[in-house]
């Protein structure tokens, strides 16, 4: 498993500046290649349990046929995916192996489109691939389920990661106008936040030219079929500023443990 090393604190928007924002409602019919839905998907962290080789943590499944199945949990909150370590140190197991193997658990954080394109690989041979749970933010759920609510659907249980995004008026979403990676031209992107609560950052600059402005629910699932048919390159996944925060704690910890202290 490929895990991230460059992440820093601007992915997601990096290069662009929020200025004026402006309606988009459609995207060209252009599908995008698996390399470039890949490096989108790359911008978002996902967080695995691992030892401290990198192998992740797995359980077994039984399926339909039943046949047992290894899989891995992938959360989307670094602080949920610690939370669940501390849970399995704390208890009580007769097992001494068991017990050796949760001393050695870490977090460690995965681009998406790495677990994407393993699950791609995967699904050619299901019964033999490690598969792959996702664990969405609790908290994030509980916010897109309320808001469903909210708009009259009636839902009980959110079976995918929730995303959440900016609409105007019912007259299409909302893009961010500035500068592109390449600094070089102006583009329209339209951010599709993780957070709910860096979606409502977004609204409170934008209630002044849409007044009506709202939060609308997405899943990721949905937007990666429009992206394996649509090259919609407007569409910018924005990762939870909590994610980010976590991954470079992180990697504060692992360079303060791989420096040699100075000698006196």
């Amino acid at each position: 498993m490929k895990s991230l090393v460059h992440w820093g604190t601007t992915l997601g928007l990096t290069g662009i500046t929020l200025l004026t924002p402006v309606l988009v409602a459609s995207a060209p019919a252009l599908a995008l290649t698996e390399a470039e839905l890949v490096k989108k998907l790359n911008d978002t962290p996902c967080f695995l349990i691992t030892n401290n080789k990198g192998l992740p943590l797995t359980s077994q499944q039984t399926d339909k046929n039943g046949k047992k199945i290894p899989f891995t949990q992938v959360f989307m909150s670094g602080q949920e995916a610690q939370a669940f370590i501390e849970q399995l140190r704390k208890q009580k197991t007769q097992d001494p192996k068991k017990a050796e193997i949760f001393k050695t658990l870490q977090v460690t954080p995965v681009g998406m489109g790495e677990i994407y394109k393993k699950l791609r690989e995967n699904a050619k041979n299901p019964t033999k691939s490690l598969q792959f749970a996702f664990q969405p933010g609790r908290q994030e759920v509980q916010e897109a389920m309320a808001l469903l609510k909210q708009q009259g659907k009636n839902i009980k249980s959110f079976q995918s990661v929730p995303l959440f995004i900016l609409s105007a008026e019912g007259k299409g979403y909302i893009s961010v106008k500035g500068k592109g990676a390449s600094g070089k031209k102006d583009v329209d992107a339209i951010p599709m936040f993780f957070s709910k609560k860096d979606a409502e950052a977004l609204l409170k600059k934008v209630k002044a030219k849409y007044s009506k402005a709202t939060i609308q629910v997405g899943d990721i699932d949905r937007v990666i079929t429009v992206l394996r048919k649509n090259k919609d390159v407007n569409v910018v996944l924005v990762p939870p500023s909590y994610s980010l925060q976590y991954v470079n704690q992180l990697q504060r910890k692992n360079r303060n443990v791989q420096s040699p202290k100075p000698k006196r």
